[in-house]
C-alpha cells in the first residue's frame, strides 16, 4: 500500500486515483469510482462523507452486494490468501489467533448462525473494537431485524473505509 497525500490524490488521473484507493471498499470499486467527479477534496473527511452518501443512497441490491463482498471475521488460515491486503492486515492485527481455541470455535459457530440468519457476513470495524468484544457484539446483533442489521453493517463498512482512507493518506488521528 502506497501512502499518498490528498493533494496528490486530487491530481491523479482517474486510473491512478482508483488504483491508489483500491480495496478501501472490499471488492466494491464502484464506491471510489463514483467519487471521481467530486474532486478536488479539501479534507479526507470530505472524501469519506461522499463515500458514505454513495453507500447509503445505493440501491438495496447494491448495498447487499457491498456487504456480501466482505470476508467472514476470524477467517481460517487457508482463507487468508483470498482476502484483500487490507482484510489480511486487519484480521491478523485483530489478534484472533490469541483467543483460546474454544472461544474461536464459539465465534465461528455464531458467525455461521449469523450468516444463515442474514445471508451475509457479520461486519465489524476491527480498528474500533477489541477482539474480545466481537463475540458479545455478534450475539447482540444477531437478534436484530434484517433492515436494522443491514444498516449496522453499512455503518461498520463506512468506519472500515474511514480507517483505510486514513492509512492510505497517512492521517494519524483515524
Amino acid at each position: 500500500m502506497s501512502v499518498v497525500s490528498l493533494n496528490q490524490l486530487n491530481k491523479f488521473d482517474n486510473i491512478k486515483y482508483a488504483s491508489a484507493l483500491r480495496g478501501v471498499y472490499e471488492h466494491s470499486p464502484w464506491v471510489i469510482e463514483e467519487t471521481l467527479n467530486h474532486r478536488p477534496f479539501n479534507t479526507v473527511e470530505e472524501l469519506h462523507k461522499i463515500c458514505v452518501s454513495l453507500i447509503n443512497n445505493a440501491s438495496l441490491d447494491t448495498q447487499l452486494a457491498l456487504i456480501r463482498a466482505h470476508p467472514d471475521l476470524a477467517a481460517k488460515l487457508e482463507q487468508l490468501p483470498n482476502l484483500t491486503r487490507f482484510s489480511q492486515e486487519e484480521q491478523t492485527k485483530a489478534g484472533f489467533s490469541s483467543l483460546p481455541l474454544f472461544v474461536i470455535d464459539q465465534l465461528r459457530n455464531e458467525l455461521v448462525r449469523y450468516r444463515k440468519r442474514f445471508g451475509h457476513p457479520f461486519i465489524l470495524c476491527l480498528a474500533e473494537n477489541s477482539v474480545v468484544d466481537v463475540l458479545p457484539i455478534l450475539k447482540k446483533r444477531i437478534q436484530s431485524d434484517l433492515d436494522l442489521e443491514r444498516v449496522s453493517c453499512l455503518f461498520e463498512i463506512t468506519r472500515i473505509g474511514w480507517h483505510r482512507l486514513c492509512s492510505i493518506l497517512n492521517i494519524t488521528n483515524a
